[in-house]
Parts: structure tokens; sequence; C-alpha cells
């Protein structure tokens, strides 16, 4: 199993267009501390991919790894590197980059999520929402799927897939999440398993449970600090009422799992890890734990 990164910033990436902070400055002028919002591409040959998550940075991510058309399989001069789209869920960096597929050939690409979110964007039946309409998205170029929980599929003649509910949305009143439910995704070829939760708000026993044995976990790194937004910008929100779990919470609860391999991902712009200066990614690494990086390939 190949896995590449496509991006692992949170949010608006690194640098955000309309910040000027420490980490977005070191950004704008050396260019390999940039980070686009945070998607993964998984492949078994390195031929045809399976996309997780469609970021509002798609398209020059894959420009980005060489996921681009091959010539040589190119019919009228269009070739598409993926096969299938996982969705995890409906915040705007993991979800609108499903735009870019409504041009050129029609390759009737499929694309799975949570029922909830795959109605959120798609509508049904009785109700056509935004993304089914927009260049005929819907219509013509990708097949939306409502992903049962714990639904096995298979893509690209051997790679296993599960979806799985993990805690991130804002939960309702009437016990739905808002503006969708979020999956994590569980991946497996021939006994080796990747697991990748990019917004995660709880490692709960269950998910940890799963994870365990696992050969590579991939997880949220929004924020170091529970109260991170209110030391860098007194905003009196905390990283757990956002849905997510602080890495300095995370990587005391991971270390000493029988884990192959455990990857930090979207990293919001304020994350002091961001900064080699500081002691956060030495705790990282000293657990034996990494933070990813955009473009990075990991041959499991």
């Amino acid at each position: 199993m190949i896995i590449t990164v496509l991006g692992s910033g949170s949010n608006g990436g690194v640098p955000q267009w309309d910040c000027c902070c420490p980490s977005c400055t070191r950004a704008r002028e050396d260019l390999r501390l940039r980070r686009t919002r945070s998607s993964v591409a998984v492949s078994i040959d390195g031929g045809q991919h399976l996309l997780i998550d469609a970021t509002p940075d798609l398209k020059q991510q894959l420009e980005a790894v060489g996921l681009v058309p091959r010539q040589e399989k190119a019919e009228f001069d269009r070739q598409s590197r993926i096969d299938a789209v996982l969705l995890t869920h409906g915040h705007g960096d993991h979800c609108v980059g499903i735009a870019e597929f409504s041009t050129g050939k029609i390759f009737g690409i499929p694309v799975f999520g949570p029922p909830d979110l795959i109605t959120f964007l798609f509508g049904d039946s009785e109700k056509s929402m935004f993304f089914r309409d927009i260049g005929r998205l819907a219509r013509n170029y990708v097949v939306p799927h409502r992903l049962a929980e714990g639904e096995r599929l298979e893509f690209l003649d051997g790679l296993n897939v599960i979806g799985f509910e993990i805690d991130h949305t804002d939960r309702m009143e009437d016990g739905s999440c808002f503006p969708s439910s979020t999956f994590g995704y569980e991946m497996e070829v021939e006994g080796r398993r990747f697991i990748y939760t990019p917004d995660l708000g709880r490692l709960t026993d269950s998910l940890l449970k799963r994870v365990e044995g696992a050969d590579l976990f991939m997880l949220d790194a929004t924020f170091w600090w529970n109260d991170e937004l209110t030391r860098m910008s007194g905003l009196r929100k905390t990283s757990y009422d956002l849905g997510h779990v602080p890495v300095e919470d995370s990587v005391k609860i991971l270390e000493g799992m029988d884990i192959g391999k455990v990857l930090y991902t979207h990293l919001n712009h304020t994350n002091p890890l961001l900064d080699p200066n500081k002691p956060m990614a030495s705790i990282v690494r000293d657990a034996g734990f990494e933070i990813a990086l955009d473009g990075m390939i990991i041959d499991l």
C-alpha cells in the first residue's frame, strides 16, 4: 500500500491568505514550509489511486505529486488517476474540491461518504443540492454513494476499506451532526492496515482498540494545546470545543501503543509544531511519532 500525503494543513492551510503570524510569514518566505489542506491518495502499485477527501487545493495537489494523465493510457488526451473518492465530513476544507471533477471527459467517478454527508452535498431524488448541479457534477461526472458505517468496500483490486464514525462535527439536540457526521477510514491490503482520521474530537476506547496493531495511524494535529486559540488570538474556544483532540493529549495517550507509525496531519497555522525552534516537535519525535508534510510518501 502506497500512501501519498497530498496536504497536511487544516482549514486555510499554511500560510492562511489573510494572516501574517510568524508561521504564515515563515511559510511565505520558505516554500518548503507551506501546507495545503489535508488529504491523502492511496494506491497499491502507484498507478490508480483512491482519494480521501477533496480539498480546495486538489488540482495543485495532484499536479505537485504527479498524479496527472499518462499519455500512453489517455483517451482523447484524458485520463483520471483517481478511481474513487472517500469523503470524511462536510467541512469545506475536506469536500469542496469535489467540484474539480466537473471538467473534461465523463469518468463517472464514485464518491463515497457518510449518508448524511452525501445528502448534504448532493441531495436526493426529491431535492437536488449544490454539488449535484454545479457543472452538472453528479449528473454526468461523479456518482454519489451513501456509505453505511462498517460497510466493506474493495478498490483497485485488493484495497479493502471500512468507514467508521468518529467524533468531530457539532452534535445537535436531535442527535444529528452538523453539517454531517464524520467518518474515519481503515484500509487494508495483504494484512497491512492504515487508519486515517484527519479531524478527530476524541481518542475513544473503540478507536484505540481499532488502531492497536495498525501499521500506520494518521490523525488530527490541528492544535497542540486545548487553549491554543485563547493563547494565540484571544478566542474563547478550545480545541475540544471545535472537535479536535490536542496533540499534547494524544501524544500521551498513544505513546507505548502497538502502532507501526503514528503520523500527525491537519496542522493549524497556530500550532507550535510548525516552529522548529520550539520543543513540541522534539516531544513528538521522542515519542517515536512523525509529522506529515505535503508530498510525503509512505510505502507500507
